[in-house]
């Protein structure tokens, strides 16, 4: 029987050779390579390590220039650096001498110079030599020293507050995060607290003991009065507030530091993920440098074409409300009906963008089976906003106004609370019966005119992180994907659902909603239908233009290759679309987004490239095709256009492999005709309405628009 291995390394050593004659070298290898970034050969049996080892012992690693035209080569040894006992050391130093920057882009792509202790990277560093090894390698170091003191004040504050229990941190944390937000309310430096507080309660949960999460009234009266009251209630007991105000201290400490090694790590995931990072050693200047700024430009653009979409949205939810009739209705109670109503406009927004962009349905599917109206999940996160800005982040802010002081106004909201019978400190808790009993009355529907407890029910459980199955989770599996603050904002401890005021308040509940959904239940069972009706929306808008659309058509396999499933083949007037729709969640790192770019994009290019072949064959053989399309002609090269449609904005208008990414909210902007949409609603004019097609709509206009990034000139 062929060892694993070795059965991986026939399978990369063949589809290379298969490749060379009909291909340059280069190109040969990337078509190999795909293979092992892809996860092939197949098998359940086949682990990621021997395919590495498979893809290592292959001899076309030998060849520099192969090597040097290869432009996976990196990305692929990178996979395999991952793995201190897959390759040889004596290949990585023969790759050194023949394609050095090929190792040196691996290296910064797998983060190897982080596992200091590497066999390989040891080898590595004892072996090579030269000016630009030892510059490189002094680089990697400085890199890594600028992290040492952050994490040595990291660890001695984590000593400092080991004592505390995760709820008693949690009670620090919010009175120091109420502190931030009254520094600077901006979301943006909301995002930044809410990344460190993450960081932070993650490395709690994985060393916090069992009985942390057993907690009762009483462990949860003592606890409060303890290391709370103290802190917003001044008569407390002075041996207490000393004790308090010392945590808190430490607290701070740990945040400011963590926020440093934070910001130190983007500056590594810049050197690691962005090709034009550039480095150099030079006294007194820094190791790493931006030679070009076109990728700063481009991440400031996606930034500005996200808030143009934001608009687009809240537009078309404020059209659709007005047509319901319910603008004319009271919503809620008299005194918050205006806030309500933002609220129900906002639900209706994200609504619209999780059908039309997300394919998502009426209703969500839970993991235990149940269902909930997705309308209903979507406007109880924006009610909760509404009621923590109104009851918690106003009034406190109006006593921080009036006193200046963060203790005295969070004081003040607690005491407001207890006269009104309500929970007012700097985080709520309530059993799940009581969040069950508030949420019910959001659920109002022709089927329950009092809202359905089970439907609120089913709307805590979608909201809700269990915090110990997250710390077990955490324990046993470090690498999986954890739910981030604004993700899932209700926190189960015990019997008891804890939620954060200065989240709740200001998070973005759509995001939040996407990724719940994309990325911390990626494998929901419904991911698939709703992966099918992105690609079935796009069809229809497309047919409402005129075009003749294929959903899902399957070229003939032929001996050198099976191509697969296309998405979707489009014709009008001549012009042949192939489109390859991909979903995912919302990115916020640079990091995130070169994962996005260098698996799943660059797999879809890839499959584009053979996809195409296919089509241009059967758009000449499979007449039903031809005649289901509605296609003439002789020639399908010269009037076809390939793009990966993706419902993440981040790479819309780049090319990956030579096709261009188009985002699908951009194609849905311009299918509609609707750039004015992208206005605030105060600057929306019908006068100055100017349409993307004055000449009426066309495939070739269509082609133009989206090529040209047309949609975005002039206001972005």
């Amino acid at each position: 029987m062929i060892e694993k291995g070795e059965r991986c390394r026939r399978h990369y050593q063949s589809v290379y050779e298969r490749n060379q004659p009909a291909l340059n070298k280069g190109r040969a290898l990337d078509e190999c390579l795909h293979h092992f970034l892809d996860q092939r050969p197949a098998g359940k049996n086949l682990s990621a390590l021997e395919r590495a080892r498979g893809l290592a012992s292959a001899s076309f690693w030998l060849d520099m220039d192969a090597v040097a035209q290869s432009e996976l080569a990196s990305l692929a040894l990178s996979r395999v650096l991952h793995f201190d006992n897959a390759v040889r050391a004596d290949l990585l130093l023969h790759i050194a001498s023949h394609n050095p920057e090929t190792l040196r882009l691996a290296i910064r792509y797998s983060k190897l110079f982080e596992r200091t202790e590497s066999p390989l990277w040891l080898a590595l560093r004892a072996a090579l030599g030269g000016d630009e090894w030892h510059v490189f390698f002094g680089v990697c170091d400085r890199l890594l020293d600028q992290l040492k003191p952050f994490d040595e004040v990291i660890a001695r504050s984590d000593k400092q507050l080991e004592h505390l229990s995760l709820l008693e941190l949690f009670s620090y944390l919010s009175v120091l995060a109420y502190q931030a937000l009254s520094e600077d309310g901006s979301d943006d430096r909301s995002g930044q607290q809410w990344q460190v507080y993450n960081r932070i309660i993650l490395r709690k949960l994985e060393v916090c003991p069992e009985e942390d999460f057993r907690l009762t009234e009483s462990r949860l009266g003592q606890s409060l009065k303890r290391h709370l009251s103290p802190i917003i209630f001044p008569e407390s007991s002075a041996t207490d507030a000393v004790r308090c105000r010392e945590n808190l201290e430490w607290l701070a400490v740990l945040i400011a530091a963590t926020q440093e090694r934070i910001d130190y790590e983007s500056s590594i995931d810049w050197f690691c993920f962005n090709s034009e990072c550039r480095y150099q050693l030079k006294p007194g200047e820094s190791v790493i440098y931006n030679q070009p700024k076109a990728g700063t430009e481009r991440w400031q653009r996606t930034g500005r074409k996200s808030d143009l979409l934001w608009h687009y949205w809240m537009n078309r939810a404020v059209l659709a409300f007005a047509d319901s009739g319910l603008a004319e209705q009271v919503i809620g109670s008299p005194e918050n009906h205006e806030l309500n109503q933002v609220a129900y406009i906002k639900a209706l927004r994200s609504e619209l963008q999780l059908q039309q962009i997300y394919g998502l349905g009426d209703r969500l599917s839970l993991t235990d089976g149940t269902q909930v109206q997705l309308h209903h999940v979507l406007l109880a996160s924006e009610l909760t906003s509404v009621f923590f800005q109104s009851q918690f982040i106003q009034p406190f802010q109006g006593y921080l106004r009036d006193s200046g002081v963060v203790a005295h106004a969070l004081g003040s909201l607690a005491v407001d609370g207890m006269l009104s019978g309500e929970n007012r400190f700097p985080m709520t808790w309530s059993e799940e019966e009581e969040k069950i009993r508030r949420i019910k009355g959001w659920t109002v529907s022709e089927d329950h005119p009092q809202g359905s407890a089970d439907s609120a029910k089913s709307i805590l459980k979608f909201w809700t992180s269990d915090l110990k199955a997250l710390s077990q989770q955490l324990k046993q599996q470090p690498g999986m994907p954890a739910s981030r603050l604004y993700e899932q904002p209700f926190y189960k401890i015990g019997r008891y659902s804890f939620q954060f005021p200065w989240v709740g308040a200001q998070q973005n509940n759509l995001t939040a909603a996407i990724n719940n959904l994309r990325r911390v239940n990626a494998r929901r069972a419904d991911a698939q239908a709703e992966t099918q009706r992105v690609e079935l929306a796009l069809a229809e808008s497309l047919r409402q233009r005129g075009f003749a659309v294929e959903v899902g058509y399957r070229p003939p396999a032929t001996d050198d290759d099976d191509a697969g499933e296309v998405d979707l083949i489009c014709h009008l007037d001549g012009v042949v679309l192939l489109l390859e729709v991909k979903s995912g969640y919302i990115r916020s790192t640079a990091h995130e987004v070169w994962l996005h770019r260098t698996n799943t994009l660059r797999k879809a290019a890839w499959q584009l490239r053979r996809k195409q072949v296919a089509v241009r064959s059967a758009l000449i053989a499979d007449q039903e095709l031809r005649t289901r399309l509605g296609y003439l002609g002789q020639e399908p090269e010269s009037g076809m256009r390939a793009w990966i449609v993706d419902t993440s904005i981040e790479l819309d208008g780049q090319l990956v492999d030579g096709f261009r990414v188009v985002s699908r909210e951009a194609l849905e902007v311009i299918l509609r005709d609707e750039k004015q949409l992208l206005r605030p609603i105060d600057q929306l004019d019908e006068e100055s309405r100017d349409s993307l097609f004055p000449d009426g709509f066309t495939a070739g206009r269509f082609i133009a628009v989206v090529e040209s990034d047309e949609l975005w000139s002039g206001i972005c």
